[in-house]
């Protein structure tokens, strides 16, 4: 009777999960928790109320929502993208998430991304330049930006990457504070997209 009443279980728990679901890396130097991507993830959730953040094991038929800021971008850009140009991620330049996986991922937004590098067609602000540093910054806390022109072999139509050219950890300017307003400058505009690839649901 046991193994007969599990399969209705699973049905169950299916029926009952939310469907959509979304995923938020932070910077390491906050407290646990969205860091930085909290505001860009409210504004998801305000737009579907019924999203969760639990993990993804119990939701494999729902959309994937992901909010990457700074190095937390980074991870996700790896973990997206790949890469074999040893700045950030050595080995194979094919994504490291399973296609069964990762196609149920149909938003990505990275802000302030230490892999920025100008020329991907996913790329929005003003940056010109990709996250390599500034001269007098110490080379432990040098960044990771991609080779120029990069692009994203799997993923590319499902991301939009936010870095200006004031921004010292995604691209080479000398504004930090900057670095702090991708959701406040372009929130909208990445909620907007967010809902394009998702839709009504």
């Amino acid at each position: 009777m046991a193994s007969l009443a599990a399969p209705s279980g699973n049905v169950q728990a299916r029926q009952s999960c939310p469907k959509v679901h979304v995923l938020g890396a932070r910077e390491p130097t906050v407290p646990q928790g969205y860091g930085s991507s909290q505001a860009m993830i409210q504004l998801i959730q305000g737009a579907y109320p019924d999203i969760t953040s639990e993990a993804i094991e119990s939701v494999r038929t729902r959309p994937v929502i992901v909010v990457g800021y700074y190095q937390g971008a980074q991870i996700m850009d790896d973990a997206f993208c790949g890469g074999t140009d040893g700045s950030s991620l050595s080995g194979t330049a094919a994504p490291l998430l399973p296609a069964d996986v990762g196609k149920h991922f149909k938003a990505i937004i990275f802000m302030g991304d230490p892999r920025n590098a100008p020329g991907p067609s996913y790329n929005v602000g003003m940056a010109k330049a990709g996250g390599e540093g500034l001269a007098n910054i110490p080379v432990l806390v040098q960044f990771a930006a991609r080779p120029s022109g990069y692009q994203c072999p799997v993923y590319a139509d499902r991301i939009k990457s936010y870095c200006d050219a004031e921004d010292l950890y995604c691209s080479n300017g000398n504004n930090a504070q900057h670095h702090q307003q991708y959701i406040q400058i372009y929130g909208q505009q990445a909620l907007a997209f967010v809902k394009q690839k998702v839709g009504s649901i």
